[in-house]
């Protein structure tokens, strides 16, 4: 009898959306791998992803060491962890210790247990080294869009992209903000918000409001971009 197919799914706060993740992960085990809805079982945290101290995790972990899993799919590196010895130690605990397949989606990644292919192991363990990096780079680039979040006052009425809007009313960056900073540090390169548009699946029209309102992601504003 086919295990379960697990789907891990993790955002960084308490107030975050997992239901991206979860419709990504689900079409992929049905559409792409022929999974039935009914053996498809969901483990998921709102906790940061820097380490694996998280119920959800735990949880998935102990269905994996019972048996009861047949493969693990997460949408990227980094909704497993941001952590470089993390990651490897899941890889080791999931494919290699309990023969358990492990998907990450966005690189078109599926550890077979019986195919344990050197490269692809090499290729996932430099993904996660970036996914540490690029946190590492969120935190600073967090605490600055809080600062001028801040200086703005209170927000009223729907937030812009990259933000919601906490308890006491300011401005908070969510998981979109870090797009936010990638796009406007391309297009300070040159990239065009058409191009931009395409690579991130962010409207042009939003790009637009990024480079316009550019003071809402840094400590201090930059220099514009040129229209293009």
């Amino acid at each position: 009898m086919p295990g379960i197919t697990a789907l891990y799914c993790r955002v960084s706060t308490p107030d975050q959306n997992l239901e991206r993740q979860y419709q990504q992960t689900k079409k992929y085990a049905t559409d792409t791998l022929g999974i039935e809805p009914s053996s498809i079982e969901l483990y998921s945290d709102k906790q940061t992803g820097t380490d694996t101290d998280r119920d959800g995790y735990r949880d998935l972990m102990e269905a994996v060491e019972a048996g009861e899993i047949e493969r693990v799919i997460a949408s990227e590196v980094s909704r497993i962890s941001r952590s470089v010895r993390d990651f490897a130690a899941t890889v080791e605990r999931v494919v290699d210790d309990n023969d358990v397949g492990l998907h990450i989606l966005d690189m078109g990644i599926d550890l077979d247990p019986d195919e344990r292919d050197p490269y692809t192991r090499a290729f996932l363990t430099v993904a996660a080294t970036f996914a540490e990096l690029e946190a590492e780079i969120k935190r600073d680039n967090t605490r600055e869009g809080i600062a001028a979040s801040r200086s703005q006052g209170k927000w009223h009425g729907r937030p812009p992209f990259g933000f919601d809007v906490g308890p006491e009313g300011y401005l908070t960056p969510n998981d979109d903000y870090e797009t936010a900073v990638v796009i406007l540090d391309e297009l300070d390169k040159g990239a065009s918000k058409r191009d931009l548009a395409r690579r991130t699946s962010v409207a042009r029209s939003t790009i637009q409001e990024l480079a316009k309102h550019r003071e809402r992601y840094v400590g201090e504003p930059l220099k514009s971009a040129e229209s293009v």
